[in-house]
């Protein structure tokens, strides 16, 4: 009798208990939330560039890179071409497309001043492994020159960013142009001013010392307010640098880009003077010749 009543006991509280238990929500386990993804940066489309090497085109293998026992802060100059729009003398689209053959056997990386700014340790590290392409006379007014397209194409396609020497020379911007050179700015390009009037600035200042400052913030000015970024680098109109150099540094830039000389600059000065190097008959023998100036 009394397991009996033990065992009916035992029953009653189960029933009363195990309702309540079936009840009881099931624990959640929460989820990670899915990251939104980033939409993809605005690219150009160019036309497929082919770029089969011939025999021509093949330049001489660098050397290993090392590391030259070049002094802090001064800095080797990338090897830098410059380039203008086709004309009936000289075909800088195809020189282009064989010289890329080059770049591309060589797996040399191209960069931009900019660049070079944003990550000041990159020459050191790459020594004799960085190259910086430059193309001239463009002008913001006007539609850009079909060759010009051609070779940004072509650039874009193998990935290589580029400076672009824009002139100012007007209060008006072309809107397709401004719309070329905002797609290239936002994937890497640098657009660096190429004076105002394209006056070479070093006969300006033998007439009017003040004048220089005033062509060059002109045109710093309208590329900021077309390309909502102030550039700052200043591609010198026929590659003549300035005797004084205070009309310069007045302008706030950072580099300055000649001709002669400025195979090296120096990281404490106000601005960066550097050089480069113009097409010399095919792109193998140019190659060769830029290798011998920056890299000897």
């Amino acid at each position: 009798m009394r397991f009996f009543s033990h065992t009916f006991i035992v029953i009653i509280i189960l029933s009363l208990f195990l309702p309540s238990c079936a009840s009881l929500p099931l624990p959640t386990i929460p989820l990670k939330p899915v990251d939104t993804p980033i939409p993809a940066t605005p690219t150009l489309t160019p036309e497929p560039a082919t770029l089969t090497p011939t025999p021509s085109q093949t330049a001489t293998p660098l050397p290993p890179t090392t590391v030259a026992a070049t002094p802090e802060p001064i800095r080797n100059t990338p090897a830098t071409l410059m380039l203008h729009r086709r004309n009936i003398k000289f075909d800088s689209v195809k020189f282009l497309q064989d010289f890329i053959a080059i770049l591309q056997q060589q797996d040399l990386q191209v960069v931009t001043y900019r660049k070079l700014v944003n990550e000041p340790n990159l020459t050191a590290v790459k020594q004799g492994r960085l190259f910086i392409i430059s193309i001239d006379d463009i002008y913001l007014r006007y539609p850009i020159d079909p060759s010009v397209l051609e070779m940004i194409a072509m650039l874009v396609d193998a990935g290589y960013p580029a400076v672009l020497g824009v002139v100012t020379d007007s209060d008006y911007a072309y809107p397709e142009t401004v719309e070329t050179l905002r797609k290239l700015q936002n994937i890497g390009w640098e657009i660096a001013s190429h004076s105002d009037t394209h006056r070479n600035l070093a006969e300006i200042e033998k007439v009017a010392p003040k004048s220089v400052y005033p062509e060059i913030k002109a045109s710093l000015d309208k590329l900021e307010k077309a390309l909502d970024l102030r550039p700052i680098t200043l591609i010198l109109p026929e590659g003549q640098m300035t005797r004084g150099d205070e009309q310069i540094k007045r302008s706030g830039v950072l580099w300055v880009v000649g001709i002669n000389g400025g195979n090296q600059y120096d990281l404490r000065k106000a601005y960066l003077f550097v050089g480069r190097e113009g097409p010399d008959g095919n792109a193998q023998n140019t190659f060769a010749i830029m290798l011998k100036r920056f890299n000897p």
